[in-house]
């Protein structure tokens, strides 16, 4: 009998493998082997720790040189009407994705009961003249962004990729009439009277495309999008409402049946995958955006996953205690887990800035490994990676994810900072991205990929990361003298600290007591006899 991990694992291998169209790297790596010269950098012995950079939707070679990509020659006749023989196969199903596609076309008459006649746009002129002029202006940067979709879909309708293609221009006429609904700072009475006039005057596609919009908004405001649809719910009744309410649930995803039918194998070990927050979680905590959710559910096929957020009042709260708080929460976590499942190896996932408060919790805990979502490189006041800068003490293996376009952190400044550390590093970077790993729309469309798939290839690096790491074996970690335990009891027993209690201040910045207890006394004087670069309160958040 087939093992039905190994098999999961050989389809997230061949997904991975025909996203990203990996043929020509194949003959790079065989070109590098009879020239040493050509070899990265952490192919060196000095930089044995340092993982080869790795990239995802991006190429060091332009496009046309690929062979299937080639440039025509003069004469040769180039079909602009067919279809690209070329093109990859789509890795979802066809029949459940155009299903899914179709189901706010099919579903209309949730909306409305009546059926429109071919006139709506002259009886929509007609009534115009009543119209204030911000009506006139509201009404027509939204219809302005519908009718462009309503193109799009006509542009590449029957192509073989038509459910990616519809996922990302329905996206992107949602950001534009997201967009036009904040110009009027979601006024009630205008979004209320816009919804009206939409639903009872538009054309079946037009309609089905709106409904499209609001699906995608609605996944990403649900509170003003269900209070500008109020008076419309109420005047179709309770099945019907219901019916709606049910439609516009979520927005659809060709890739979802895929994903959840071919999930990443568990890791060895079972670790607990720790989610550190990037700030302070107010009384919304449930409240999570899809792309989290996504994230989370597919985190937990990797091992346990568990949280560090606690509802705090987030008013009148300084930085210096924003961070205290947040980093005594993970710690805390930590010494929980460590108690309750003392077998399993801990792993630090952050978000941007979560990603730093993570490294500060890894320099003074040990953990198998720590993961950064979007590295924010560049502070306020330099950059890190300085020669006193404590986080090049940190002794987890640390993979970075970034993104091409990304503000805060640059290729070459993530390869020098990791050439610096002694400890073993990966430097993933995803190309068309920004500083939360978000592809553009030129970029997905270019790629014929949508969000949730860029997303499962990082996961897929992760994996691939974190699968080396926990093989090898883990050190142990005493639970009752851990710095972390020590602490976690005095904050158990006195809840309001001072920041000098918990920092230690030398040379202007403030350093977790568990770090002073953890190195060696050489390496203390040393921290305290260097000077300091610049007058930030913590060492490098």
């Amino acid at each position: 009998m087939v093992d039905n991990e190994s098999v999961g694992r050989s389809f997230q291998a061949s997904f991975l493998t025909h996203i990203l169209k990996t043929s020509r790297e194949d003959d790079v790596d065989h070109f590098r082997l009879d020239h040493s010269y050509a070899k990265p950098w952490t192919a060196c012995y000095a930089s044995s720790s340092a993982k080869p950079l790795s990239l995802l939707f991006m190429t060091k070679f332009p496009r046309n040189t690929v062979p299937d990509r080639q440039i025509p020659s003069v004469g040769e006749d180039i079909d602009v009407v067919g279809d690209d023989a070329t093109s990859v196969a789509p890795s979802f199903d066809p029949v459940r994705a155009r299903s899914m596609m179709n189901e706010c076309a099919a579903n209309v008459n949730f909306a409305r009961f009546e059926d429109v006649p071919d006139d709506w746009e002259d009886r929509i002129a007609a009534a115009r003249t009543g119209w204030t002029l911000q009506q006139n202006r509201l009404f027509n940067k939204v219809m302005k962004a519908l009718q462009g979709d309503r193109l799009a879909r006509l542009t590449y309708q029957g192509h073989r990729n038509e459910p990616i293609m519809r996922r990302l221009h329905i996206d992107k006429t949602a950001d534009r009439v997201r967009k036009a609904l904040a110009s009027v700072f979601w006024d009630t009475d205008l979004t209320r009277w816009l919804h009206s006039v939409l639903i009872e005057n538009l054309n079946h596609g037009t309609l089905a495309a709106y409904l499209d919009v609001l699906q995608t908004i609605k996944a990403k405001v649900p509170g003003l999008v269900s209070k500008m649809m109020k008076p419309s719910m109420e005047q179709l009744g309770n099945t019907s409402s219901e019916a709606f309410e049910l439609l516009l649930k979520r927005p659809w995803d060709p890739m979802s049946h895929f994903l959840l039918q071919h999930r990443p194998s568990r890791l060895p070990g079972n670790p607990v995958l720790l989610i550190v927050p990037n700030g302070l979680q107010g009384g919304q905590q449930s409240i999570l955006p899809k792309r989290k959710k996504f994230w989370n559910v597919h985190l937990s096929n990797f091992g346990n996953v568990t949280y560090a957020f606690k509802q705090q009042e987030t008013l009148d709260l300084s930085v210096d205690k924003c961070l205290e708080t947040m980093i005594s929460d993970v710690c805390l976590k930590i010494s929980e887990v460590r108690k309750s499942l003392p077998a399993h190896p801990i792993v630090l996932i952050g978000w941007y800035f979560g990603a730093m408060v993570a490294c500060q919790v890894a320099l003074s805990e040990p953990v198998a490994a720590v993961i950064c979502l979007g590295f924010p490189l560049f502070g306020i006041n330099h950059e890190r990676g300085d020669v006193d800068d404590p986080f090049l003490d940190i002794k987890s293996p640390t993979l970075f994810v970034i993104g091409q376009n990304a503000t805060t952190c640059t290729t070459d400044d993530m390869e020098d900072l990791r050439e610096k550390m002694k400890v073993e590093t990966g430097l993933v970077v995803v190309g068309g991205a920004d500083d939360y790993l978000c592809m553009s729309h030129a970029k997905k469309k270019a790629e014929g990929i949508t969000q949730s798939m860029v997303d499962r290839c990082i996961q897929e690096k992760i994996g691939d990361f974190l699968a080396g790491v926990l093989t090898r074996p883990q050190p142990e970690v005493d639970v009752e003298s851990s710095p972390v335990n020590v602490h976690s009891k005095l904050l158990v027993k006195k809840k309001k600290r001072a920041t000098s209690e918990f920092f230690s201040k030398s040379n202007g910045r403030y350093w977790p007591l568990s770090i002073h207890d953890a190195v060696t006394p050489v390496s203390r004087h040393e921290l305290r006899s260097s000077e300091s670069a610049d007058g930030s309160d913590f060492p490098f958040i």
